[in-house]
């Protein structure tokens, strides 16, 4: 009798640059070297990433993700895990609950793309923050950055925080329905950053210095490396410092060279050190 197939599938809910390492370019091949089927399921399509490279060419596919889920669930496909990330307006945003709702079976990793350091990014607001909350209480795991965190819970932001503050946001995220909580970014009191987990009513904090330079998609990278290790069977806490130790391992060879850093970190060479396992 052959064994059953080795390999857990993932449909990758997010938006798809042609050029620059962010969202869908990021997440497929970290999942597929994790031992991962990564499934693209697009909410929108770029002609690059929104960082630096002008207003790029956007083509909006609004319906897809619900009417990929009802053709996909005829025809018998199953999924392990569902990585929610970008999605951009209202409209994506009810589709991609329509795929939730179509596979709400399936593991959920929700990244709430929407701020960082104390503002919403361009064309985002508090209708648009009203529409992620919807997502929460599908969502098996959570992975906000701190500005996100505190938006999501109505909380204010602050450029430092300690345990206390960290404790009413992630308590309001589980009021709204969050069962497990990746919060990056956090600016924590004594040191740079750090990174928070919550879980089961308890916190978790883990001051982590910066690695080096900024690049564009770190965000999906620790996500889809965190959802990999989830698959593979680690508690949250190991997936989650693991997901970190690869970013930063990234971000340091991509400074080794000198290039133009809107292309975002310079993932290929690095997708090595994840199939060895030893992150």
């Amino acid at each position: 009798m052959m064994e059953k197939k080795p390999i857990k599938r993932a449909a990758v809910l997010h938006d798809m640059c042609s050029v620059g390492r962010a969202a869908m370019t990021n997440i497929l091949p970290v999942l597929s070297v994790m031992g991962v089927e990564a499934c693209p399921v697009p909410t929108m399509l770029l002609s690059t990433h929104t960082g630096g490279y002008g207003r790029p060419v956007m083509c909006p596919v609004p319906e897809f993700p619900r009417e990929c889920a009802s053709h996909l669930k005829s025809q018998g496909i199953k999924f392990d895990a569902l990585f929610v990330g970008y999605m951009g307006n209202a409209q994506v945003t009810d589709s991609v609950l329509g795929f939730m709702s179509t596979y709400s079976d399936a593991k959920v990793i929700f990244d709430p793309i929407m701020a960082d350091n104390g503002r919403y990014y361009q064309n985002f607001g508090e209708s648009y923050k009203r529409q992620l909350q919807k997502l929460l209480k599908y969502s098996d795991i959570i992975t906000p950055n701190f500005t996100e965190s505190c938006f999501l819970a109505d909380e204010p932001y602050t450029d430092r925080c300690g345990q206390s503050e960290l404790l009413s946001v992630c308590r309001r995220l589980e009021e709204l329905g969050s069962r497990r909580i990746v919060i990056t970014s956090v600016p924590l009191e004594g040191c740079s950053l750090g990174i928070a987990v919550y879980e089961e009513g308890e916190l978790e904090i883990f001051p982590k210095e910066p690695a080096g330079r900024f690049y564009h998609g770190t965000g999906d990278l620790f996500a889809a490396v965190l959802l990999g290790r989830i698959l593979q069977g680690r508690a949250l806490v190991p997936a989650a410092l693991s997901a970190h130790e690869f970013v930063s391992l990234c971000i340091r060879k991509s400074d080794e060279y000198d290039y133009d850093i809107r292309e975002g970190i310079l993932l290929e060479p690095c997708l090595k050190y994840l199939m060895q396992e030893i992150l």
